[in-house]
């Protein structure tokens, strides 16, 4: 029943696609000057994959429609993977509150130590430490640093 699945999924998904595309453009501005790609690039460009992927997704479900005649293959949706889908969407939202309001260098490895801890179940603080501490490093000297884009630093938190 994995192409039930992806009929419905496939086309969610570019419909998905095509709002994140007119949010892009709705509230991201272009690009300053000729021929520079501008910070609506990068989301452009996830939007059209994303929609690419739920067209190609769409099509190889309506193909295999004939080839699929077991219907005893349905996948059941376990306790752990209800568990994970609805703390990785909890956690998205928790993300979103804490980069409003204690900005990205806290919130960041918070959110990460979160996820690893309580969605992987990993039990070993150096490992969790080191990648939350890398990750958010990584990203900052990337983001900042590199190419000068302002990181979100929280109304709650003056910096000097």
């Amino acid at each position: 029943m994995k192409s039930a699945v992806d009929r419905w999924l496939g086309p969610s998904l570019t419909v998905l696609a095509l709002v994140w595309l007119w949010l892009v453009y709705a509230y991201i501005p272009g690009a300053r000057f000729e021929g520079e790609p501008g910070p609506r690039a990068f989301p452009v460009l996830l939007g059209v994959v994303l929609a690419g992927l739920g067209v190609v997704m769409s099509l190889q479900a309506l193909m295999s429609v004939g080839r699929e005649r077991s219907a005893d293959a349905t996948p059941v949706l376990t306790g752990r993977e209800a568990w994970l889908a609805i703390g990785t969407f909890g956690l998205l939202i928790l993300y979103a509150f804490l980069l409003d309001k204690i900005g990205f260098i806290v919130a960041t490895p918070v959110v990460i130590a979160t996820a690893m801890y309580g969605l992987a179940q990993v039990r070993r603080w150096v490992l969790i430490g080191s990648l939350a501490i890398g990750i958010t490093l990584g990203c900052w000297v990337i983001f900042d640093a590199l190419l000068g884009t302002p990181l979100p630093s929280g109304s709650w938190v003056v910096w000097p």
